[in-house]
């Protein structure tokens, strides 16, 4: 029984891979090449995924969608503040660099802006920045190593050329070179010398800063070891918060969780052929899980998916004594053990949330989970 439940949950979740997700649409406009502000409806899909093309429609209810490429649009945004704008960069094509126009999204608005380009599988990221009164631009790119041969021995040396893209675009010589440790390359540093730069010209130009969406659930799971026998005691229940950065991603989450695991039999039987023993009738253990990340297939209904996460546990065990072939007692020892926490899932949607049934592999045998995450 235990293997043919195991093995149906498995082809379920390979099954439901194969299962689209349908587009969602939210209140937009896109701006045409002509200057045409059109408003409508927009595919709402992660950054990286709306970088060269976008899917339109002029009405919600409509099935007649139009797709738009860098080619034909200045820009579009979503009615939250999202909002997105064609800009022209450079990337390597071996020996030469190669022209491409890509839709950035806009972190910062002020004095000068500042942008991001996602990319699909792939963790980096570009910039664009632009200054609305000198009119300059920049494309800044993540720094490489490059090797430097001096007195016959080589050396890697970093080209921190985003510094001095930094101060052409805000033309400004502020930001020393020899600073380049302070303002490390990436989104948050960028973000914050943007701002604070701005903040000096916010008279005239107003700062607007997007502040980027983060989407929760919470999942609650009781669950029974596929093993067990009629005079034991033995569940687990989880609780479960998830957080999704929806812009940048619809299939990773991290996640933190507290799990109550326990086992128990018959608090009156222990065994007295022995002279001296300690026999365990019950344990409890609370699990902490502060950190862990969570992978989930871009599915529509049924949605596979697999977790791992790292945590602490408090161990209590209850022991009886047994002394010279008789019980004198109970005895309670506490632990504080290191955790690991995995499992795979399916997630089966009903109207806004879902029911999950889940496989957890602990310390103390297989689990399957049944809950509910809203």
């Amino acid at each position: 029984m235990k293997n043919k439940s195991i093995g149906l949950f498995v082809c379920l979740t390979l099954t439901c891979l194969y299962i689209n997700a349908q587009k969602k649409y939210e209140p937009g406009y896109i701006v045409t090449i002509s200057k045409d502000t059109l408003s409508g409806y927009i595919a709402s899909l992660t950054d990286a995924e709306l970088t060269h093309n976008i899917s339109f429609k002029h009405n919600e209810s409509s099935a007649n969608t139009v797709d738009y490429s860098t080619e034909q649009l200045q820009g579009f945004g979503f009615s939250s503040g999202r909002i997105f704008k064609r800009m022209s960069g450079s990337i390597p094509n071996g020996n030469t660099q190669d022209t491409i126009s890509v839709f950035a999204k806009r972190l910062v608005e002020g004095k000068v802006d500042l942008y991001v380009w996602r990319k699909k599988g792939t963790n980096g990221a570009d910039y664009f920045m632009y200054n609305n009164e000198s009119i300059r631009k920049v494309h800044l790119t993540k720094p490489r190593k490059n090797e430097v041969k001096l007195e016959g021995s080589t050396y890697n040396a970093t080209r921190y050329k985003y510094i001095g893209d930094l101060n052409y675009v805000k033309h400004d010589q502020t930001t020393d070179i020899k600073d380049h440790k302070k303002l490390n390359y990436g989104e948050n540093s960028f973000r914050k010398d943007i701002i604070a730069f701005n903040k000096r010209f916010e008279a005239d130009y107003p700062i607007n800063i997007y502040k980027e969406p983060r989407h929760f659930n919470y999942n609650i799971l009781v669950g029974l070891p596929f093993s067990t026998n009629s005079e034991e005691k033995h569940f687990r229940i989880g609780m479960y918060r998830d957080k999704t950065f929806t812009d940048k991603t619809a299939t990773f989450s991290y996640f933190t969780g507290i799990i109550y695991h326990h086992w128990s039999e018959d608090e009156n039987s222990y065994d007295t052929q022995l002279k001296h023993s300690e026999q365990n009738f019950k344990w409890q253990m609370l699990n902490i899980v502060p950190f862990g990340f969570k992978f989930q297939a871009k599915s529509k209904r049924i949605i596979p998916y697999g977790y791992l996460g790292v945590g602490a546990a408090i161990l209590v065990q209850s022991d009886h004594i047994i002394t010279d072939y008789k019980y004198i007692g109970d005895e309670k020892n506490t632990t504080i053990l290191p955790t690991v926490n995995t499992g795979i899932g399916l997630k089966i949607k009903v109207n806004n949330n879902f029911i999950l049934t889940e496989i957890t592999p602990t310390m103390n045998g297989v689990f399957f989970n049944a809950g509910y995450s809203f």
